[in-house]
């Protein structure tokens, strides 16, 4: 019992100790875990200081940081100051963005090359302001490549400042009120052969003198935008004869002189938009092939205005309100790609403007508000088809687009015909246009739209919708459009999603990722209107008075388990039906739609109901005279009818009332009708007992029946009429929305618990299941321990009983051999001990025995040497 009881208590001990591993362990891997994320951010720390590089012989000076990109040093500071601030030779770029007002940046003589900038190549100070400059400020920097000094307060700049920068090719001084020689002077802006683009916009130069640019012919690039500028000269860029593109938008020009660009052949873009011009008539730029002449005074497009610029590519005549163009205006413009005739007063473009212009990719009429119709028989072209791909005519005043319209379009891609007042659109109107991609008719008149609309686009991608007062719309439309993705339909009056149809290709719009039906009048979508939608990512239906019900939960299910995105542009869902002023929610998603139009969200999916029409609820009712119709299938379809006959009430268990009580029947009859209720009563309470979404009444009102008596004189002269039967099914009603609302919560608390039971049930079985294994291994252990030791004490506990007896010594008990650190004893003097003979001994063999023989071991072994 001992031993017993020493191995129990042993088996506890260890059961303890084995159960407090797990505990020790996961606090030891929570800590490992927290001493990598540290160390995991220690690295990015670590990786951020290597962002801040340092120069090769020095530091980076004081109110500067030095980094370096793409292999190229730059030294962002706030200010310069010779004597404090030394740079490396390795710094390439310096930047200074918006320093103190308070300290003026003086850029004194050679002082780049005092600050130890000799590599330089860029110099930006912008937002800042700079004093002065010294003619010789820029001297010593023989790589120096580009210069900007805008918004910089600069008033005065020297003529030679740039003279010996002869790798310097962009110098921007906009923004700054500088000083330019006088309208009679001799005087040139700038002395440098080697600038390339120049930039001096918005910097109060009233007149451009001849000599102005003269020592600048390197010029490519020239812009002179927003300085009042109002007369000039003829000679102003004579001697620009590498120029290719000016701007002279933002000013105060009324005419260029004729000949002013006769000498600048490369000259291919010109701006002039926003100045006081009224034609372009007589400029003789021959290779000009860009002309920017919006917003200007341009009324009437003249049919020689563009002799002198044949091979215009790109017009720009937006914003002139253009009242009148001639229908050859454009005719000699050959090589004409982009037109853009928007933003002008037109009500009437001829049919062959673009006639001649069969290179023509970009046509835009849009902003005419008097322009109520297109050519009837389309624009004529040339070669019989254009090569247009993009065509706008919204925000006109389109009120009708003819069959023929876009006849000669066949390799339109994108048509935008929205913000017009478009009632109907033919079936032809985009059939001579099958390369179309989008389409946009969003807030027109459209009310419907017929099947075959698009019937030969089948590269459709994009169609909008959105603003039209669309009360109807089939899904027909988009059987010849496989290929659409985004499909917008919101501001409408939609009261559907679409019209059912049970023959409907399962393959339509499969490809759709985006639905848009917000801001509509849609009180139910039904999951069965969007199973095919297979690739829907995206749907947005706020802003519709959506009505709770059991297909609703359905739908929030789906979209959940498809993970599809709200897409919401506002947080708030405005539930018309409910609370339409609640936007004190800053999360659109499905479970806040659900909250907001059920009162609570999901808990658990529901499974859908079979869709039943009411023809076939009416047609079960009408079979029997008597209204003995099946209760339970009637109900299980779901379906609604209005009680507007309503006169007495009564219930069938918790949700059924009956109203079939009549004294003068018959006991048999009463009998029947009520174990038929009791039948009914059964069978809806076990299909809507536990269903706890759904809160059913049913009434069932009937006229007062007469007699047998009654009934049979009436039948002789009238037929009496059939017994009224209305049911009447609330879902989800307003009255019990609180405690349809409790049953969520108890539903969702009951299956947390539960989850959270099946959560711990594996961790800890598998706890449990390795402590038993080890705990059985220990307990093997210990028993063959004890075992042994069993052993050696029944071994020790022989060894004195046989030295108890009498006349045993330890060798007769098997101890031949002491133990190693056992001090003999012996005599100091050894002793020889001598043996008889055996010849003269004498034994008695009869009475001997082997112990007392001479033949033992003690008589033949010494006992000690």
């Amino acid at each position: 019992m001992g031993a017993r009881s020493r191995e129990l208590v042993l088996l506890l001990a260890v059961c303890a100790l084995a159960l407090s591993e797990p505990v020790s362990k996961a606090a030891d891997t929570k800590k490992d875990d927290a001493d990598n994320f540290l160390y995991q951010y220690d690295d990015f720390d670590a990786a951020d200081d290597q962002e801040v590089l340092y120069n090769e012989n020095r530091p980076c000076p004081r109110d500067c940081i030095c980094t370096v990109s793409q292999g190229y040093r730059t030294a962002k500071c706030d200010r310069l100051e010779i004597g404090t601030q030394k740079f490396g030779d390795d710094i390439t770029d310096l930047v200074i963005e918006n320093a103190d007002p308070r300290f003026p940046i003086q850029l004194t003589d050679m002082i780049f090359k005092k600050l130890g900038l000799h590599q330089i190549t860029t110099v930006k100070i912008v937002n800042s302001s700079i004093d002065f400059i010294a003619p010789n400020a820029f001297h010593g920097l023989p790589n120096l490549y580009a210069v900007n000094l805008s918004n910089d307060r600069l008033k005065v700049l020297h003529p030679e400042t740039f003279a010996h920068n002869k790798k310097l090719v962009l110098l921007t001084l906009s923004n700054n009120p500088l000083k330019f020689p006088a309208a009679d002077s001799q005087d040139y802006f700038l002395n440098t052969s080697s600038i390339q683009e120049l930039d001096i916009s918005y910097c109060n130069m009233k007149y451009i003198a001849a000599n102005t640019f003269t020592n600048m012919p390197g010029v490519m690039y020239l812009n002179l935008a927003g300085n009042n500028l109002s007369n000039m000269d003829r000679n102003t860029f004579k001697k620009l004869l590498d120029l290719e593109e000016l701007d002279l938008s933002d000013n105060d020009i009324k005419s260029l002189p004729d000949e002013i660009f006769s000498e600048n052949n490369e000259l291919a873009t010109l701006h002039i938009s926003r100045n006081p011009v009224d034609t372009v008539y007589g400029l003789q730029i021959s290779d000009l092939l860009t002309l920017n002449a919006g917003q200007t005074n341009i009324r009437f497009v003249g049919p020689s205005m563009f002799n002198g610029m044949t091979y215009i590519a790109n017009l720009n005549l937006s914003g002139n309100n253009i009242e009148k163009i001639h229908n050859q205006a454009f005719h000699k413009l050959v090589e004409l790609n982009y037109l853009d005739l928007s933003y002008n007063n037109l009500d009437f473009i001829s049919n062959i403007l673009i006639k001649e212009n069969i290179e023509l990719d970009i046509f835009k009429i849009s902003n005419n508000p008097k322009l109520q119709h297109l050519p009837a028989e389309g624009f004529e072209c040339s070669v019989d088809q254009f090569n247009i791909y993009l065509f706008d005519a919204s925000h006109c005043g389109l009120k009708e687009i003819y069959d023929n319209s876009l006849r000669t379009f066949s390799a339109l891609s994108v048509v935008n015909l929205a913000n017009n007042e478009i009632k109907t659109i033919g079936t032809k109107v985009f059939s001579m246009c099958p390369k179309l991609v989008e389409i946009n008719l969003s807030y027109n008149f459209l009310t419907t739209l017929d099947a075959k609309v698009f019937e030969k686009n089948n590269e459709l991608g994009k169609l909008y919708l959105q603003g039209n007062p669309l009360k109807v719309f089939s899904a027909e439309v988009f059987v010849h459009t496989p290929m659409i993705t985004y499909l917008d339909m919101s501001h409408a009056e939609l009261t559907s999603l679409w019209k059912a149809d049970k023959n409907r290709s399962p393959t339509l719009l499969s490809n759709l990722t985006f639905l848009n039906v917000s801001h509509n009048r849609i009180t139910e979508i039904k999951q069965t209107e969007l199973d095919h939608l297979n690739k829907l990512n995206a749907l947005d239906i706020s802003n519709n008075p959506l009505a709770c019900s059991r297909d609703f939960e359905n739908l929030m299910t789906w979209l959940s388990n498809r993970k599809v995105s709200p897409n919401g542009v506002s947080s708030s869902i405005a539930n018309l039906a409910r609370d339409s002023k609640d936007e004190d929610v800053s999360t659109y998603s499905w479970e806040f739609l659900t909250r907001k139009t059920c009162g609570t969200a999901m808990v658990h999916p529901v499974e859908p109901l079979p869709s039943v029409s009411d023809e076939d609820i009416w047609e079960r009712i009408n079979n029997d005279d008597e209204g003995n119709f099946d209760l339970k299938n009637t109900l299980d379809d779901g379906k609604i009818a209005d009680d507007t006959k309503a006169q007495k009430d009564s219930f069938l268990g918790n949700d059924i009332v009956d109203d079939d009580k009549d004294e003068g029947d018959d006991d048999d009859d009463s009998a029947d009708e009520d174990e038929d209720d009791e039948d009914e009563d059964d069978d809806a309470s076990e299909d809507y007992d536990g269903d706890d979404e759904v809160d059913l009444k049913v009434k069932l009102i009937e006229k007062p029946s007469t007699t047998t008596e009654d009934y049979a004189a009436s039948t002789k002269s009238s037929a009496i009429p059939d017994e009224e039967i209305d049911i009447k099914l609330f879902e989800h009603d307003i009255t019990n929305v609180e405690s349809s609302s409790n049953l969520y919560v108890q539903e969702s608390i009951q299956a947390e618990e539960e989850h959270g039971h099946y959560g711990y049930l594996w961790p800890i079985s598998i706890v449990i299941f390795g402590a038993l294994l080890l705990l059985i291994v220990i307990a093997k252990v210990v028993m063959l321990m004890c075992t042994k030791r069993n052993k050696q004490i029944r071994y020790n506990s022989a060894i004195i009983a046989a030295m108890s007896q009498s006349g045993r010594t330890k060798k007769d008990c098997g101890l031949v051999y002491q133990q190693l650190t056992e001090d003999l004893a012996s005599p100091a003097t050894p002793k020889l001990s001598r043996y008889t003979p055996l010849h003269s001994v004498t034994v008695n063999a009869s009475n001997m025995s082997y112990e007392s023989s001479p033949f033992h071991h003690s008589n033949i072994v010494p006992e000690a040497v």
